[in-house]
């Protein structure tokens, strides 16, 4: 058991058996949902940690995790992205990251997991209805998409859907979108560290829980691939947004609680 002291003495920090449980549970449901649908992990795994930690612990707790991810897609995502696209975003979501960070540090946690929870049930209302914004193309459309994101991802950490809504409102193709989504979600997670670093937000536990989830994160994104191949996306829409909206419903329940 000696031997074991140290190990034992640097896990010391990390939360009771039971809400860790749900950490790994929500880690592993969020990567299945990332690799399935390609969205969605910041939305499941943000509000359910919040609810075992606290509001900005989860939202570092995510960008953490989302390291390894993000830079393994940026490679494909630079072949593809066109850069006067994604450069007036960039500027929007650098400038409005440190926004949405002060309000998260600023608002009380309780006032911040009901935010939250809000935003992902009206992100998720917004992607089951179809919405498409109109055609929106130039730097100013490109600079308040970038915005809008930062003010979302420092906040509650789920500023993806509103960054890949705006890109996909802009009807190019394919290829060109996806790249263009997935140069803006690794600047995304960056921008994120380095403004929770500026408020000093990383601490000892939620470190080591980022380094400890990440592998597992990694590996269940590899799973929702698998499973998005064989089963040929069948449905997977409508699951998605269905589990988004009971996770949703569910973790704004119990803040009210």
């Amino acid at each position: 058991m000696q031997v074991l002291d140290p190990l034992i003495t640097w896990l010391q920090p990390l939360p009771p058996t039971g809400a860790m449980l749900a950490i790994v549970l929500v880690t592993i449901a969020g990567g299945v949902m990332r690799g399935f649908t390609g969205f969605g992990a910041a939305l499941v795994i943000i509000p359910v940690v919040s609810l075992v930690t606290v509001p900005r612990d989860a939202v570092v707790f995510h960008a953490l995790i989302e390291i390894p991810t993000a830079l393994q897609l940026l490679p494909d995502g630079l072949r593809h992205a066109r850069l006067s696209t994604v450069l007036p975003m960039m500027l929007g979501l650098i400038l409005a990251v440190p926004i949405g960070v002060l309000l998260l540090v600023s608002l009380p946690p309780d006032v911040m997991r009901v935010a939250m929870s809000v935003s992902v049930l009206a992100l998720v209302a917004f992607m089951w209805a179809g919405v498409r914004l109109p055609p929106a193309r130039g730097t100013w459309a490109a600079l308040l998409g970038g915005t809008a994101g930062g003010i979302f991802q420092g906040g509650a950490g789920v500023g993806g859907p509103p960054i890949a809504a705006a890109l996909m409102a802009r009807r190019d193709d394919a290829g060109e979108t996806r790249g263009n989504v997935l140069v803006m979600m690794a600047l995304v997670i960056l921008a994120s560290i380095v403004a929770q670093y500026a408020f000093d937000l990383f601490t000892r536990e939620i470190v080591i829980l980022g380094v400890l989830m990440a592998p597992a994160y990694m590996l269940s994104t590899f799973l929702g691939t698998w499973l998005f191949l064989r089963t040929g996306g069948r449905n997977y829409r409508t699951v998605a947004l269905g589990i988004l909206a009971m996770t949703a419903i569910g973790t704004l329940a119990a803040s009210l609680i």
